[in-house]
């Protein structure tokens, strides 16, 4: 074959033309490759982040792309950032730690207007944290949507997870013509805006530590939030909350767990114990129910002390090493590796060589 001056231009205009084209599609598949919550699988609208606060905090944007802003109450409640005193928060990774340190809490009932985004699907995600208390039942509240609906009850934060661990509530809920569907109920949108309200209740103060409206594919909340979430907004309560005291009891004295290696009972001891024993047989029945009442008392200030104690000497031995985990890290499904976005790269060339091949040919 005989290269002419015009066989030569039309191969060059022709090979310009795919260059060009190879380039719009090798630009748009890595632009998906790269959309933090697009799902391949789903046909549906990617999640849309309407609004985001970090209550009592400055702004920040979390492992999944979610931007929270600061808080923007200022003369409403208490902005607190107590939480920074504790080593480390369980549950969530260290990334995050910082929306679960700080908070919102006050006196009386409160909440935040927010904005909506038309009809559609959302997903509410609340994050609390216990950061003070260390046993249940000590601050107990609910959560009010729109002025109307109780979509979290009679939430015991530590009863759920325990001290310094996070403790997510996810929400769902549909809004259509203006309205507000959950669980059956509806409510009007006014003006646009939603309200969030912590309902103080008996027992001490409401408090939010964060909180995210997602709208779209609900679906993809799941995945994107990992498994750290607890949906309660449908069956029954707990009332009884032994069985999850426990839970969390043994995940705390994780830390404590040679509390009898580092103070054992000597022979002394012992014998003193058995004195006493005896000593209590001597006594009448209301004395002896009262004795037992201050051994009590004495042994659980002797916990309290023992344990503080061993939380210290824990954080002093830690000090130059890595910081403690609270169990694996989750993994971030959206996470993007080198090979998931060299990927469709690979798959553009290996369908652009057999085309410049041909177009060589003519």
């Amino acid at each position: 074959m005989t290269w002419t001056t015009e066989s030569y231009l039309q191969a060059s205009s022709r090979l310009y033309i795919c260059l060009i084209v190879f380039s719009c599609c090798l630009g748009q598949l890595v632009v998906l490759a790269a959309e933090p919550f697009h799902d391949s699988d789903s046909s549906a609208n990617p999640l849309k982040v309407v609004y985001a606060v970090n209550a009592g905090g400055d702004e920040h944007t979390d492992r999944n792309g979610i931007h929270y802003e600061a808080d923007p109450l200022r003369n409403v409640g208490i902005a607190s950032d107590y939480g920074k005193h504790l080593l480390m928060i369980g549950r969530v990774q260290e990334q995050d730690e910082v929306l679960y340190r700080t908070e919102r809490y006050h006196t009386t009932t409160f909440g935040y207007d927010f904005p909506a985004d038309g009809d559609g699907d959302y997903a509410l995600i609340m994050k609390f944290c216990e950061v003070y208390f260390d046993a249940p039942n000590r601050k107990v509240f609910d959560v009010l949507l729109n002025r109307k609906h109780t979509v979290v009850k009679q939430l015991d934060i530590y009863d759920q997870v325990g001290r310094g661990s996070a403790h997510d509530e996810i929400i769902y809920f549909k809004i259509s013509n203006g309205r507000l569907h959950y669980e059956g109920e509806t409510s009007d949108v006014r003006n646009g805006k939603l309200r969030l309200d912590f309902i103080k209740g008996a027992l001490d103060n409401p408090k939010i530590n964060a909180f995210a409206l997602l709208k779209g594919d609900i679906s993809q909340v799941a995945r994107l939030h990992g498994t750290e979430a607890s949906d309660r907004t449908s069956g029954p309560v707990n009332k009884d909350g032994n069985a999850k005291f426990r839970a969390n009891q043994q995940q705390q004295d994780r830390v404590v767990r040679s509390q009898k290696e580092l103070s054992p009972k000597t022979n002394v001891d012992e014998d003193d114990d058995y004195d006493d024993d005896e000593d209590l047989d001597d006594l009448e029945p209301e004395e002896r129910h009262q004795h037992q009442l201050d051994d009590s008392e004495d042994s659980l200030h002797q916990h309290q002390q023992q344990h503080q104690q061993q939380q210290q000497h824990q954080q002093h031995a830690n000090g130059n090493s890595k910081r403690p985990i609270s169990g694996p890290r989750q993994p971030n499904p959206y996470s993007m590796d080198d090979s998931s976005i060299l990927l469709p790269v690979f798959i553009a060339i290996g369908a652009f060589i057999p085309l410049l091949f041909c177009l060589c040919k003519l």
